[in-house]
C-alpha cells in the first residue's frame, strides 16, 4: 500500500529536475500522473534553454517502468488554451485530479534590476508567475468539480523569502508565489483542498546549467558559489524535495495549509 494509491498528480515542468523527481516519487507511493512540459518549443525571452519532447517522453517511461499510468501532455504554462485543455485531458483521462504540483519554472542570467530588459522581465513572471496562476486556476475548477478535496503544491524557492542579488525578476515572481500560495489556501480551504508553497535552496538540476551558460560559465564554476550561502555547503538532491511534495501531498499533512516548508541546507538561516 503506497501512500497515494488511487491518487492522480498533475505536475508541471515534469520533463526533467525537480518536476521529474516528483512525479517518480509520487507515482512509486501509488499515483498515476499528469506529465505537464512544453516539448522544446523556445520561450523567447529569456533565452532559457527548455525541456525536450524526449526529456518528456523519458518522464513518461520512467514513471511506467514503476506500474503506474502517465499521460504526457505538452503545454506551455503561460497559455489559458493550453493549460486548459491539458487539465481537460486529464479530467478525461482519469476522472479526477487530486494532487498539483505546479513546478514548471525558469531562471535568467544574474544581472542588476536595472539592466533586465522588459522583455526578459516579463517573459520570465509569464512563467514563473503567470504559469502557476493558471496551472492552478484550471486544476482549482476540476477539484472543486470533484468535491473530493486535495493538495495544491507550489514550488517558489528561497529566492521568495530571501531577495537575491541579480535575479530581481527571478524573486519577484517567487515571492508572488509565496502570496499566491496564501491566497489559494484561503479560497480553496472551504472546498477541502491544502494549499502549501516549499521554497529549496540550491538544487543540482538544469536550472543551474541553463544560468552558468547564460553567464559564459560552467556548473562546475557556479555551484560554489550558490552553495557558499547555505549551512550545508552542497547542493540538494531533487528528491531532498521531492520528499516535501510526498509530504504535502499526502495524508501526513491532512492538517497543514498555508504553510511556507523551506527545504534549504539552512541557507535563510546562515
Amino acid at each position: 500500500m503506497g501512500k497515494l494509491d488511487g491518487k492522480v498528480a498533475f505536475i508541471t515542468g515534469a520533463a526533467r529536475g525537480q518536476g521529474r523527481s516528483h512525479a517518480l516519487v509520487l507515482a512509486r507511493e501509488g499515483a498515476d500522473i499528469v506529465a505537464v512540459d512544453i516539448g522544446g518549443r523556445p520561450l523567447g525571452h529569456p533565452a532559457y534553454p527548455v525541456a525536450t519532447v524526449d526529456d518528456l517522453a523519458e518522464t513518461q517511461r520512467l514513471v511506467e517502468d514503476l506500474d503506474r499510468r502517465c499521460l504526457a501532455v505538452t503545454a506551455d504554462v503561460r497559455s489559458d488554451e493550453e493549460m486548459k485543455a491539458a487539465v481537460d485531458r486529464a479530467g478525461a483521462e482519469f476522472g479526477h485530479i487530486d494532487i498539483v504540483v505546479a513546478n514548471a519554472g525558469i531562471a535568467d542570467k544574474i544581472t542588476p534590476f536595472w539592466e533586465i530588459s522588459r522583455e526578459d522581465w516579463d517573459g520570465l513572471l509569464a512563467v514563473n508567475l503567470t504559469g502557476v496562476w493558471l496551472t492552478c486556476k484550471y486544476t482549482a475548477q476540476q477539484m472543486i468539480r470533484q468535491g473530493t478535496g486535495g493538495s495544491m503544491i507550489l514550488i517558489s524557492s528561497i529566492a521568495g523569502i530571501k531577495g537575491l542579488g541579480g535575479l530581481a525578476h527571478y524573486n519577484a515572481a517567487k515571492f508572488a508565489v509565496r502570496g499566491l500560495a496564501k491566497t489559494f489556501a484561503n479560497e480553496l480551504g472551504p472546498y477541502g483542498i491544502r494549499v502549501n508553497s516549499i521554497h529549496p535552496g540550491t538544487v543540482d538540476t538544469p536550472m543551474i546549467d541553463a544560468i552558468a551558460e547564460m553567464m559564459g560559465s560552467t556548473k562546475a564554476e557556479m555551484l560554489p558559489g550558490f552553495t557558499a550561502m547555505q549551512i550545508f555547503n552542497r547542493p540538494l538532491d531533487p528528491a531532498d524535495i521531492s520528499a516535501g511534495v510526498l509530504w504535502l501531498a499526502s495524508d501526513d499533512s491532512r492538517n497543514v495549509t498555508g504553510l511556507e516548508l523551506v527545504i534549504d541546507a539552512g541557507w535563510i538561516t546562515k
